[in-house]
């Protein structure tokens, strides 16, 4: 016995499905339960859904039916189709809604996975049934109890077991569809240490970044400032793409490859430059289209940090006279900046092992 056949016996003991059979396919999943996982979550990605958001939602699917568009309820329950949706009900005579009418209109067959999918969304982007909830998440659990709680509607609902579904479809397809890096090296110290620049000093600089998420990167990859987004930067200089975009990618940067950031923190001058100390937080950006921490890949917001110390122009005092944070500083943007204009960001924790800048040094002070 297959271990596809001995979660999908499970699932019949547990009242969802009566017959584990599925819509046939050349090529079965190696990581996940069922076979029609990959394109039910490529097609709400398709539609504009993040990974954890499409991942949310195949997580409730296999736990109602295995994704099968011919599962009929254990026992000869109403349930029917891939959300088992109820006979009497939005199968076949709900006004409006219902899968019948639904597949009638577009000419195909109800128990077509396509067909079931499409309705799907219909109901989601017409009637509700929770859309709002779903792509306000920004993880797996929140996405996954959205479309439990408002779309599905269930009864005995085995909500970690959804959330384990849909955790592995996220961990099995969600980097063929994210933008995402880990950290491989950087010319400043790491945040335990600070940076010390001159008023008016301009300092050259550079971070290395792998390239581990599904799709490649280009000049429309950029490092943006962070805490918050899109904040004006006090050392933004003539090089910096813009006073929130300190530099792009030259070229294209493969999946599995590095990609080198390249710019210069310059220091104010005159009655601007007030000697001390500064964080500066960046997070990297597909320009328009999503930051990386909300695509599902990272880093996060906080993980990229330079601790600067900023001294008078002939070297004299500590710099200890004002101590701030990059967000205190500049934290407006300006005519010249960019936005991606996406939702606020989620985590990673191998960016600490990785990076190994954040919450030591900041569970001991913050300075």
């Amino acid at each position: 016995m297959t271990r596809v056949q001995r979660l999908a016996i499970l699932l019949v003991l547990a009242g969802c499905v009566a017959d584990p059979a599925l819509e046939s396919s050349d090529e079965q999943a190696a990581t996940t339960a069922f076979a029609n996982d990959k394109p039910a979550f490529d097609f709400f990605i398709a539609k504009g859904l993040t990974p954890v958001q499409a991942a949310g939602i195949v997580g409730n699917l296999d736990q109602e039916s295995g994704v099968d568009p011919n599962s009929v309820q254990y026992g000869g329950g109403p349930g029917r189709g891939i959300a088992q949706w109820s006979v009497g009900g939005r199968w076949d005579t709900s006004s409006g809604d219902n899968v019948t009418a639904y597949a009638s209109q577009q000419g195909m067959s109800r128990t077509s996975l396509t067909l079931q999918l499409e309705f799907i969304w219909f109901e989601l982007t017409h009637i509700g049934y929770g859309y709002a909830q779903l792509t306000a998440a920004t993880n797996v659990t929140d996405a996954t109890l959205a479309f439990m709680d408002r779309y599905e509607i269930c009864g005995t609902c085995a909500s970690s077991q959804r959330i384990a579904y849909a955790n592995a479809v996220l961990n099995a397809y969600g980097n063929d569809a994210v933008y995402s890096a880990t950290y491989v090296s950087q010319s400043w110290p790491l945040a335990s240490m600070a940076l010390t620049i001159h008023c008016g000093e301009s300092v050259p600089a550079q971070i290395v970044l792998k390239n581990t998420g599904g799709k490649a990167w280009n000049t429309e990859t950029k490092l943006g400032t962070t805490v918050p987004r899109d904040r004006t930067s006090m050392f933004a200089g003539p090089d910096w793409l813009a006073p929130n975009r300190a530099a792009a990618i030259s070229g294209t940067v493969a999946p599995g490859s590095d990609g080198t950031f390249k710019f210069s923190f310059t220091a104010p001058t005159g009655d601007a430059c007030v000697p001390g100390t500064y964080h500066e937080h960046f997070g990297l950006v597909q320009e328009a289209t999503t930051w990386f921490a909300d695509s599902g890949g990272g880093p996060p917001d906080d993980q990229i940090e330079a601790q600067i110390a900023v001294v008078p122009a002939d070297g004299t005092g500590s710099g200890s006279g004002y101590t701030g944070t990059g967000s205190d500083v500049g934290g407006g943007t300006d005519g010249a900046s960019q936005s991606a204009g996406c939702a606020a960001a989620g985590g990673d924790a191998s960016w600490l092992a990785l990076l190994g800048i954040a919450f030591v040094r900041r569970r001991r002070h913050r300075c």
